[in-house]
């Protein structure tokens, strides 16, 4: 097998600057990993897809080796903003439209960049991904939730610390980042129906019986994006695609196979 040549590289964005790798030649696909997580998820998934296709991996803002610039580090950011991102590096990188792939908060992602840009959305899959907060099951919901005021409390009281002694900004830092990730499982992505039904590539979604994301919900999100389709996977949960890889990438094969002829 010829040996898989990689190039990588720090996007300079208006908002971050996002570290990216890309290996394979072809059609591009570009993939985003979920939250608190970084671009080596995909270890699997770039060997086996770039032997095919031009396989781009970025490191979500606030993520890996991405970082946000000082201007914007003190905000809380969105699923919106990480599309734009996105839609930020593929300039960068002189790519008009690409195929996108995202897990978890990545599959958000994937859903919120092919609502804002339809016309650079060759096509879309979205593994365990939701479309608002409510998407998921309870006691995620509420342990989000929970640990994001908990978070909030923590870091305006390392801000009144650090006023009398700034060698705590090292944690105040780090807990605000913890903040930032928690934000966006509580607060991201709210995508309306018409948001939705601005997706006009095909959407392959899947999600697994045992999910932390609602069947309720995917089944709504199947409802709602014009060319949708789910896979709902028996027994499966949010981290199957992990354990069950070469079962994932053939369903992805049969998809992209098909959206692409």
């Amino acid at each position: 097998m010829e040996k898989m040549i990689c190039r990588q590289g720090m996007a300079d964005t208006s908002q971050a600057w996002i570290y990216y790798k890309e290996s394979g030649r072809g059609t591009p696909i570009l993939m985003l990993h979920g939250n608190a997580e970084t671009h080596l998820i995909f270890d699997y998934y770039e060997e086996k897809l770039s032997m095919k296709y031009r396989v781009i991996l970025m490191d979500s803002r606030a993520h890996g080796r991405s970082r946000i610039k000082p201007e914007y580090a003190e905000s809380e950011f969105t699923t919106t903003d990480m599309a734009r991102d996105a839609a930020a590096l593929l300039d960068i990188l002189h790519i008009p439209s690409c195929i996108l792939f995202g897990f978890s908060d990545g599959a958000n992602i994937a859903l919120e960049f092919a609502s804002l840009f339809p016309e650079r959305t060759q096509a879309v899959i979205a593994i365990s991904g939701n479309v608002s907060p409510d998407g998921l099951i309870l006691p995620v919901r509420a342990f989000c939730v929970g640990k994001y005021y908990c978070l909030k409390a923590a870091t305006s009281l390392f801000r009144g610390i650090c006023k009398k002694n700034p060698a705590a900004s090292c944690i105040l830092s780090c807990l605000f980042r913890h903040q930032q990730l928690a934000s966006l499982l509580c607060n991201s992505p709210m995508m309306s129906r018409e948001q939705l039904e601005n997706v006009q590539a095909p959407v392959l979604l899947i999600a697994g019986t045992r999910d932390l994301v609602k069947v309720s919900h995917s089944r709504l999100m199947a409802r709602l994006i014009p060319r949708a389709q789910l896979v709902l996977i028996k027994g499966a949960t949010h981290t199957s695609m992990f354990g069950r890889k070469a079962f994932y990438l053939k369903i992805i094969h049969d998809f992209l196979d098909k959206s692409q002829a």
